[in-house]
């Protein structure tokens, strides 16, 4: 019982390391967006290039908002008891799979679909 609450003490850990990266990452982005840092430039050419990295940095944002979510979601099943548990098929997910992708709730296969 001591291996397996270190276990899901590390799994934990792991998740909320992550989630705390993802956070900073969006703040980042938000600040770059809002141009706290730097701001719209005068020369057409320049801002035309700054305005095309927006576009990369919502969808870097969202990416970061996405996975926060689902990290939130393992740390739920987790403390249910039903984390490394497929929630499609019910069959175990692999544990290469968990080590790649914590935050995983489905199996590679039901991924697939």
């Amino acid at each position: 019982m001591a291996t397996e609450a270190r276990s899901v003490e590390q799994i934990r850990k792991r998740l909320l390391t992550r989630r705390l990266e993802l956070q900073q990452r969006g703040s980042r982005v938000g600040q770059d967006l809002s141009r706290q840092l730097d701001p719209l430039s005068s020369d057409a050419g320049d801002r035309a290039i700054q305005l095309e990295n927006d576009e990369s940095l919502h969808a870097i944002g969202e990416a970061a908002v996405s996975e926060i979510e689902d990290i939130d979601v393992a740390l739920d099943r987790l403390e249910r008891g039903y984390y490394g548990i497929c929630k499609v098929c019910g069959d175990e997910i692999a544990p290469a799979r968990l080590a790649a992708v914590p935050q995983a709730s489905t199996c590679q296969e039901c991924g697939r679909s």
